[in-house]
């Protein structure tokens, strides 16, 4: 047996132990799931991920396998940041987000065996011809949001539509994670907003953390099927190969790594412009690390071709300045929304100072920064989800 953190399990086998004969062989896992999960980054023999009960949610292994399903449609998921209920018992349930936008009520599995049922259930009809609609041109595919144009006020009228946002996931990452990483985003700007995700063109190896010392029989990365991961930017003579199998990286991972990643934007550049002639128009650019990075290249690189960027505005999360090209004296002239980790060390990725440094880059009259101290994400919890609904409504 085995729970989170080694407590709960220390307790319930010293009491099933208790019952004498017939319970001599109880087992548990030391110091839970959680320190064989650091024990073994490459999960071991753990599949899927472990809820866990504070702001993480869950906590997983470099595998990237999908255990659970969408309560509505079945298609795979287990993100339960958006925190959807059972509309009885108030269990969290897995929702996907094109689910969360057709339907509202919910019943958990167990209240459905008891003859419980929602005030609306959806079929997830939608949601699975969402999930086999990808469009491409040349290498990344494009994931949507369901959308619909207008949105509802309280009087019934339906008048403004929706800001389309064009959104850039971070190194190493993809288009369908990051989709995933956001959706509690998502649903917190459903009514305001529709989030398009697209892969960098950049496509990375499969590469993974040995361990050091470790000699056992368990499962090596090697028997992981990977999922494919796309970069904006990459470092000089990187050996960019995904056809290969896994191998070990040649180095511990560095945290400062991206101030090496400066090739590849004339190819990313390329190909976002045709990405958009492609899509159609956009109202806004949002983009997390490498992604926030790209988007302000990509802004600023419009600006000088064309006087202007071609957005009504930019959304920056955990960026910082790229080391391409030569930024200037002239800011970029785009209305733009900061938002990054506080100083107190609490982004271990992207650092104050340096997301801050992007910020200043941005015309300041129109420039708004929100810091947090919630780490290398973006942040969904009041004040801050309040602060980014604010600057989106401007542009309504």
């Amino acid at each position: 047996m085995y729970c989170t953190g080694g407590i709960r399990c220390e307790m319930a086998s010293a009491y099933i132990r208790s019952k004498g004969e017939g319970f001599e062989n109880v087992f548990q896992l030391y110091g839970g799931i959680q320190r064989y999960l650091e024990q073994f980054p490459d999960g071991g023999y753990f599949e899927g991920k472990n809820f866990v009960f504070d702001h993480r949610i869950s906590v997983g292994s470099l595998k990237e396998n999908i255990l659970g399903a969408c309560l509505i449609c079945d298609s795979s998921f287990d993100d339960y940041s958006s925190r959807c209920r059972c509309s009885h018992c108030r269990m969290l349930v897995l929702v996907c987000p094109t689910c969360q936008d057709s339907t509202e009520e919910y019943a958990c599995e167990l209240c459905q065996k008891n003859g419980k049922e929602p005030c609306q259930l959806s079929t997830g009809q939608d949601c699975k011809i969402q999930r086999g609609l990808s469009e491409s041109f040349e290498k990344p595919s494009i994931s949507y949001h369901n959308v619909t144009s207008k949105v509802s006020w309280s009087d019934g009228s339906e008048q403004l539509k929706r800001l389309r946002i064009l959104c850039l996931h971070g190194f190493r990452q993809n288009a369908s994670s990051f989709k995933g990483r956001t959706s509690a985003l998502s649903k917190k700007l459903k009514h305001i907003t529709e989030l398009v995700f697209v892969d960098a063109p950049h496509e990375l190896s499969f590469v993974y953390q040995p361990i050091r010392g470790h000699c056992s029989d368990k499962p090596s990365p090697l028997s992981v099927t990977p999922k494919r991961k796309f970069a904006w930017l990459i470092a000089p003579n990187s050996h960019c190969n995904p056809e290969q199998n896994w191998r070990a990286a040649d180095v511990p991972f560095d945290p400062l790594q991206y101030q090496q990643q400066t090739e590849g934007f004339e190819e990313s550049y390329t190909y976002l412009e045709n990405a958009i002639s492609h899509m159609g128009k956009f109202d806004g650019i949002l983009g997390f690390s490498q992604g926030a990075a790209m988007a302000a290249l990509f802004c600023r690189q419009q600006q000088k071709m064309c006087g202007f960027p071609k957005f009504r505005f930019g959304m920056f999360c955990s960026g910082y300045p790229a080391p391409v090209g030569d930024f200037g004296n002239e800011p970029i002239k785009l209305p733009s929304l900061h938002c990054f980790g506080n100083g107190d060390g609490h982004d271990r990725q992207i650092a104050n100072r340096a997301s801050a440094e992007l910020a200043g880059l941005f015309e300041q009259d129109c420039c708004s920064v929100v810091e947090h101290d919630m780490g290398h994400i973006i942040p969904t919890r009041s004040p801050y989800i309040d602060r980014i609904k604010d600057f989106l409504s401007s542009f309504l």
